[in-house]
């Protein structure tokens, strides 16, 4: 099935994606002017809906502009149904531009703003990632970018992670600030596990991710710790686990890095035990949608 069939939302309509377009002059695709936010539904509804709603309403207001109201839980469980995805797990992506204008810099004060969602399965290597863990590799920089917290369309530090990544057979790639200190993956939170200690770099700096927050909920009911400073890369090296959080991927283990095993080699058990809680804590708070 190509990425061209089926049915996109743009601007308050459903309409096929074949048929779906985007000005131009759109600010999104000349400077970058917008955001976006990264989704995972599970039988047809979205987890986290609100948080991802407040997440990109915050950003939009930095800069400058805002997010059209309206009922997007309704709208995405019926683009999700359009898509035949009402019973699946999938991904969607909901896209917020500053809009058309003339094609200048300065933005003008009354660009109306664009809004398109896109949605797909889930794809099927998340789940043997999930099982078997992954290989991670270092990226020698890092994202640090003018207000690094919000989710901009200025996506380039992350493509060319990826590209960097996939050269050496990575699925993931983890940008190192001076050298040194993890701060984040390209599209993933980064937790390193060392008795019952989760450590994560600190929010400052980095994407406040939505999975990293519930994460750090979720370790009081595994008698765990969360430890938010700077990690180093030695200590991801000698840590008895790793784990990667995004909200498609979930909890993904990191076995390697680079050529080096970390921990046995395989998913450890505070990962493991972690996954479970989050996969219960998730189909638990779509469920209560229904109601």
């Amino acid at each position: 099935m190509s990425y061209l069939d089926g049915t996109v939302f743009i601007d308050g309509r459903f309409v096929a994606a074949r048929r779906a377009r985007v000005s131009v002059f759109d600010r999104g695709l000349l400077y970058g002017d917008g955001l976006f936010e990264t989704m995972r539904a599970y039988g047809g509804r979205v987890f986290g809906l609100q948080e991802h709603l407040s997440r990109l309403r915050g950003s939009a207001a930095a800069l400058g502009f805002q997010v059209p109201e309206r009922d997007w839980s309704a709208t995405l469980q019926e683009l999700l149904r359009r898509n035949g995805l009402a019973k699946r797990d999938a991904w969607v992506r909901l896209n917020l531009t500053r809009g058309s204008a003339a094609p200048d810099v300065l933005p003008p004060a009354d660009a109306k703003p664009t809004v398109f969602v896109l949605v797909k399965p889930v794809p099927s290597g998340f789940s043997r990632a999930q099982r078997e863990g992954v290989r991670v590799t270092l990226l020698d920089y890092s994202r640090h970018s003018f207000m690094p917290e919000h989710k901009s369309l200025n996506y380039l530090p992350t493509i060319l992670g990826k590209v960097a990544a996939a050269r050496k057979g990575a699925y993931e790639g983890l940008f190192v600030r001076d050298g040194r200190y993890l701060m984040e993956g390209t599209t993933s939170s980064v937790f390193a596990v060392r008795g019952r200690r989760l450590q994560t770099p600190p929010v400052a700096g980095i994407l406040p991710g939505v999975t990293r927050r519930i994460i750090s909920e979720l370790t009081a009911g595994e008698g765990l710790q969360i430890v938010e400073r700077d990690l180093t890369v030695a200590a991801l090296r000698s840590a008895d686990e790793v784990f990667l959080t995004s909200s498609v991927a979930e909890i993904v283990p990191v076995t390697r890095l680079d050529d080096r095993p970390i921990g046995g080699g395989r998913p450890g058990k505070i990962t493991v035990a972690m996954q479970r809680r989050y996969r219960r804590y998730a189909r638990r708070a779509v469920a209560r949608q229904e109601r």
